[in-house]
């Protein structure tokens, strides 16, 4: 299995991670709820498709 990203792959993914990143700080400083948040992640992945939206889950999973 081949672990390289066409261009399209990498700025899908790069788009994804900078918009979960900045609703993560709005979350943060309290400008999102929980709940908003919750709803936000699916639409941004679907809006994105990133190829990787779930890894850092997998690996911050400690108990697999």
């Amino acid at each position: 299995m081949s672990t390289s990203l066409t261009k399209e792959q990498f700025d899908r993914e790069v788009g994804y991670r900078a918009a979960m990143s900045i609703m993560r700080n709005l979350h943060a400083q309290g400008l999102l709820t929980d709940k908003e948040y919750r709803q936000i992640e699916p639409i941004l992945a679907r809006k994105f498709s990133p190829v990787w939206a779930g890894l850092s889950d997998v690996l911050s999973d400690k108990s697999a």
